[in-house]
């Protein structure tokens, strides 16, 4: 009886296991069909492009390498091919990110890490929007691929929207956002130099701006000089930006130019002015109150009178500034993107690992909802500061 069952476990496990290697071959088959699809309309996109370049007579064009007749096809071909999981990937009717940037204009990249979207990054933008429609290309993953420490971002992601939007308005951009997208860290990290800019060409990219210190490719042996090179090899438009020089020294190691580690250095010293500075804009922290903890702690707020709210900054989406009192805005419940002229300008004091909001300034913070989010003006003191800078 033993070996009876014995026996049918073993047929069991064979038809399994054929049942499993016909599914991988079905998905390997569908999967070659898609990269041949994609292929096919990549080529006959090229092509079209070539024959159209071959009649255009202008330097700047030729310099492009691309017509503008049927772009849209073969940047959406190029975007969605040989399943690279750049998160870029768009319908044929679209631009980059899946939105449209307008058939007459080349898109333009903007390559960094535009975690604190500060001056220098606005820099880059700013030239971007001479050459095409402007794209922000970052990494996503590097951390987690790298084994860096986790921490909190510069600028919220939920606030990305709003200084997009601004940055949109500065630049005068008619008919298209500045928009940004990310590509796997993980897929790109061991490309050369080279192989990575053939793989923005690829994508369909007209033209790159980086800054002058921008390093990439593989352990980073690439910089601004071959980021031009190859770029220029390839029919795209290289533009390498100087650096924004910061407005006082730094801390060693950190150079003179405004960076996301100097704006991070001076969140965790309480030096609000500088943060405000280098990002040209109020810095803004977004607390995420949706959760039942969250709205536990208002409701008993409400039912105690108390005359502050205190919001645990575990509920911080990005990084808040070190311990002190500091002028401020609230807003409450605001529209991702959106921002509220009428808000009311009082004091907030951020220590014990929370912020502390005025409740009869502010009536309406125990109704939030969502997100409450707070512009830190100016630093009145470092009374609430709790020697932990850094901690951040």
């Amino acid at each position: 009886m033993e070996s009876i069952h014995a026996r049918v476990g073993l047929g069991d496990a064979r038809r399994r296991r054929r049942r499993e290697r016909d599914a991988r071959a079905e998905r390997a088959m569908r999967a070659g069909a898609v990269r041949a699809t994609r292929a096919g309309v990549a080529r006959g996109a090229r092509g079209d492009a070539r024959v159209t370049r071959a009649t255009t007579t202008t330097t700047s064009s030729s310099r492009r390498g691309r017509a503008r007749g049927g772009v849209a096809d073969a940047r959406a071909a190029a975007l969605d091919r040989d399943g690279s999981g750049d998160s870029v990937a768009v319908s044929s009717s679209d631009g980059v990110d899946g939105m449209d940037l307008g058939a007459e204009r080349p898109v333009a990249v903007c390559l960094g890490k535009f975690d604190a979207m500060h001056r220098g990054h606005y820099a880059l933008a700013e030239r971007a929007r001479e050459r095409g429609n402007v794209v922000l290309v970052s990494f996503a993953g590097m951390a987690e691929t790298l084994g860096w420490e986790p921490r909190l971002p510069i600028t919220a992601p939920s606030d990305r929207a709003r200084v997009m939007g601004t940055w949109t308005r500065k630049l005068g951009v008619e008919g298209a956002a500045v928009r940004e997208r990310s590509i796997g860290f993980r897929d790109v990290r061991q490309l050369s130099p080279e192989a990575f800019v053939e793989k923005l060409a690829r994508m369909g990219v007209d033209a790159v701006v980086a800054g002058e210190n921008y390093r990439f490719g593989y352990k980073a042996s690439g910089d601004a000089a071959d980021l031009k090179r190859f770029g220029e090899a390839n029919g795209m438009v290289v533009d390498v930006v100087e650096l924004v020089a910061a407005k006082a020294p730094a801390a060693v190691g950190l150079g003179e130019q405004v960076s996301s580690s100097r704006v991070r250095r001076a969140l965790a010293e309480g030096n609000i002015d500088d943060v405000n500075w280098m990002l040209d804009r109020e810095h803004r922290v977004v607390l995420d109150v949706s959760g039942e903890r969250s709205q536990n702690a208002l409701r008993a707020a409400v039912a105690a009178n108390s005359d502050e709210i205190n919001i645990s900054l575990e509920t911080a989406e990005n990084q808040p500034p070190n311990d002190g009192m500091y002028v401020a805005r609230v807003y409450i419940d605001l529209h991702p993107g959106a921002d509220d002229a009428n808000a009311k300008t009082l004091t907030v004091k951020v220590s014990y690992g929370r912020v502390s909001i005025p409740r009869f300034d502010v009536p309406d913070v125990v109704f939030a909802r969502s997100k409450i989010a707070i512009d830190f003006v100016s630093r009145v003191s470092a009374r609430y500061a709790m020697g932990v800078a850094g901690r951040w």
